[in-house]
């Protein structure tokens, strides 16, 4: 069961029987779609931040959910990957990952383009 969950939270994004995080289960998501999960302070404005950024890129937004639990937000973002270079989404992880209020962010590629990558600003300073 463990496995299970550890294994659903890897692929897909999904948070479940978690103390610290929110209980999450996104949707399932098109094939052409590239799955941005991004982990913030709990704030008014952290959304716009994210949708901005994502604007900023051309990216159109297909399908989102955010839920909260205390000072932590945990969002799941699917975005039409055919507007963007799979190369370009490492600008934009950074991008997002040092927004002010942002925890960590990972990016979850699709069967086309696989591959996953985890990203986090600690003190202001970008690990990936």
């Amino acid at each position: 069961m463990a496995a299970e969950t550890v294994s659903n939270y890897l692929e897909t994004g999904t948070v479940k029987n978690s103390v610290n995080f929110p209980t999450v289960v996104p949707p399932e998501r098109s094939s052409n779609s590239i799955r941005l999960v991004i982990v913030t302070s709990n704030e008014p404005g952290m959304l716009a931040k994210i949708t901005e950024t994502c604007a900023s890129h051309g990216l159109n937004i297909i399908q989102q959910v955010n839920n909260s639990r205390g000072s932590v937000a945990y969002n799941v973002i699917d975005v039409d990957s055919t507007t963007e270079k799979v190369s370009e989404f490492k600008t934009l992880q950074k991008e997002l990952t040092m927004l002010d209020g942002v925890r960590n962010t990972r990016v979850i590629f699709n069967d086309v383009n696989p591959g996953k990558g985890f990203a986090r600003n600690i003190d202001g300073d970008y690990f990936a």
